[in-house]
């Protein structure tokens, strides 16, 4: 991942849902999607933009879009251009979306948000954006994981500057069966070695190679979680003045068993048959029942040069979909707040968005999110690979 530029503009204010100052053509690629869904109807609610989602799905009769929404039915895959208005916002939930499709959006000044958290796929965009010339700007990693994940990252960094090894683990609660595009990518995954970036060396390692353990919550037992490949791991490690030694990211799935389960099936080999047929199981595991709770859970861990705990910052919410739509959100009202600042072409969502502001979105979507932050010295837990 290469690492991306700073934008020339100072950091953004806080704020919650509510209506925007500003009218925007807003586009949404995916829209259909469980993510979708949400971020539209957030919009919808909280600003006078008009919105266009773009998606292969046609839809139905009964949920005809009228007033300010509209839909396009289109295979983004086929690499036709979109019909977006000069200084578009657009939002990419797909990867389906051919990266070069970027370029004409930067090029008219106009904003690409992008969600992904598959590294492969973020470096195209980077490519793609690589000599551009534009007054646009293309945001990364926006949404939960990555996303806040970034910013509690960033947050941590903010609080110990000793900290020079972060790790952030991710529970999500499978109490609903998130969408397809989600569960797909989710088990292709699995099946793809991905860059991690340790003891300052860029290495390739395969989903479950590594694990620990994590406590998510205040009381209750520790949990078993697995490395996965998330993007953010090699933008959080290269994006800072002074790069990290170790970022590594890591699931685990609630209840409990579904990450031993998960952990016993790439332990014996079987994660590239998993990615091969993910579009096939996604079918078939979303027609069973879900299981547990739909809450999600960060924790974000640092740790000093002798791989000492010195920081945990845990966060709890509510459905992963609804906490990723709530982020998207709160990048998008602050970019529309500081539209006419200075501004670099590929950037993150650290440069435009501020933990407090995000947090103070998510409150808004979700009341139930809460945030806690402990910072001693002597906390004494070590940063192995399995613990």
């Amino acid at each position: 991942m290469k690492r991306v530029t700073k934008p020339d503009r100072p950091p953004a204010s806080g704020g919650a849902v509510g209506p925007t100052a500003a009218v925007r053509d807003i586009v949404i690629l995916g829209g259909s999607g469980d993510v979708g869904k949400r971020l539209t109807r957030l919009l919808l609610e909280n600003t006078s933009a008009s919105v266009t989602t773009f998606s292969r799905r046609q839809v139905q009769k009964a949920e005809k879009p009228g007033g300010r929404l509209r839909h396009v039915s289109r295979d983004l895959s086929s690499g036709e251009m979109l019909e977006t208005s000069e200084n578009a916002l657009v939002v990419n939930l797909t990867e389906a979306t051919p990266p070069v499709l970027a370029r004409p959006i930067i090029k008219s000044g106009g904003w690409f948000l992008e969600t992904s958290a598959t590294p492969a796929y973020l470096s195209a965009i980077t490519d793609a954006l690589r000599d551009i010339t534009g007054p646009g700007t293309a945001i990364l990693c926006v949404g939960a994981a990555p996303g806040l994940t970034n910013l509690l990252a960033a947050e941590m960094r903010a609080k110990a500057p000793d900290i020079v090894h972060i790790d952030i683990g991710l529970e999500m609660g499978m109490g609903r069966h998130y969408g397809a595009a989600g569960t797909e990518w989710f088990l292709r995954t699995a099946g793809k070695p991905y860059p991690v970036v340790m003891d300052h060396a860029l290495k390739i390692v395969a989903p479950g190679q590594l694990r620990r353990k994590f406590d998510f919550g205040e009381d209750g037992p520790p949990r078993h979680a697995l490395g996965y490949g998330f993007a953010e791991q090699t933008l959080i490690a290269d994006g800072a003045d002074l790069p990290l030694k170790t970022v590594r990211s890591f699931v685990a799935l609630q209840p409990a068993w579904m990450t031993s389960a998960l952990a016993l099936l790439l332990s014996l080999g079987m994660g590239p048959a998993i990615g091969r047929n993910a579009r096939t199981l996604t079918k078939w595991l979303l027609r069973t029942p879900a299981i547990g709770r739909t809450r999600s859970r960060l924790i974000v861990e640092g740790f000093d040069s002798a791989d000492q705990l010195i920081g945990r910052i845990r966060l709890e919410t509510g459905d992963q979909a609804e906490a990723t739509a709530a982020i998207i959100f709160a990048t998008i009202q602050n970019v529309m707040k500081h539209r006419e600042h200075g501004r670099s072409s590929v950037t993150t969502i650290t440069d435009y968005v501020l933990l407090d502001t995000a947090l103070e979105v998510l409150r808004q979507v979700l009341p139930d999110t809460r945030m806690t932050v402990n910072f001693a010295d002597g906390i004494g837990d070590r940063a192995g690979t399995s613990k």
